[in-house]
């Protein structure tokens, strides 16, 4: 029982520690741009509202666009009922315009979170930050190898037999792979981006853009091992 419960536990952990690599941060990117791209290429004829709730024109649009919108529960509270309440007659307007407009008249602006379009301040947009787990340790692991050593010929004054030089050069550590990161990659290491290590793996909290840089470098990393 005892051993079951471990395989379990230890299987969870596993689970909460999903591995980012490059291509995960690129393909959620991918994501946003189809988003994007649906927004910019839903031309929507005649745009009317008269005197309505902004929860519910951000859902009109979000069908109209069949994209998934969130909006901040807590921006929203922040803005008074009256500023919730839009007025508007558009005609033939791109949604991603329309959905500029309307969130310009109550003062919020959109970015993304978990993969969908996510409404906020503008303040939290560009301090949004999520955590990702990466796995590290095909980079720091050690690889059983059997190098060709390198072979120096003695002059004949030097005593008989070559000296054989086998080269060492041990694979980085987590504490190295954080160092570089934090020299390479431009960001607020020690407020809005940390690094902490789990399981020989690193927990990285930052923003998109700091997100895809480290899961780049990490890349590199595997490349020149």
């Amino acid at each position: 029982m005892k051993k079951l419960l471990l395989l379990a536990a230890l299987f969870a952990g596993l689970v909460a520690f999903a591995p980012v690599r490059a291509d995960d941060v690129a393909k959620e990117e991918g994501t946003y741009k189809k988003i994007e791209a649906k927004l910019d290429s839903t031309v929507v004829p005649v745009i009317a509202y008269d005197d309505v709730d902004v929860t519910e024109v951000v859902k009109d649009f979000a069908k109209k666009g069949s994209i998934t919108i969130v909006i901040d529960k807590k921006a929203l509270e922040a803005v008074s009922a009256d500023d919730r309440k839009i007025t508007l007659e558009l005609t033939d307007m791109k949604l991603g315009n329309a959905l500029n407009i309307v969130l310009d008249q109550i003062g919020l602006v959109k970015s993304y979170k978990n993969g969908v379009l996510y409404i906020t301040t503008k303040e939290k947009a560009q301090g949004q930050t999520s955590t990702k787990t990466y796995d590290v340790r095909d980079i720091t692991m050690r690889i059983t190898d059997f190098p060709t050593p390198e072979i120096k010929l003695k002059a004949q004054d030097e005593g008989s037999g070559p000296d054989i030089i086998v080269p060492k050069e041990d694979p980085p550590t987590t504490d190295d792979i954080i160092e570089m990161i934090e020299g390479a990659v431009t960001a607020d290491w020690g407020t809005t981006a940390k690094i902490v290590v789990a399981q020989g793996q690193l927990i990285v909290t930052a923003t998109r853009d700091v997100h895809k840089s480290v899961a780049n470098l990490l890349d590199q990393l595997r490349e020149a091992k």
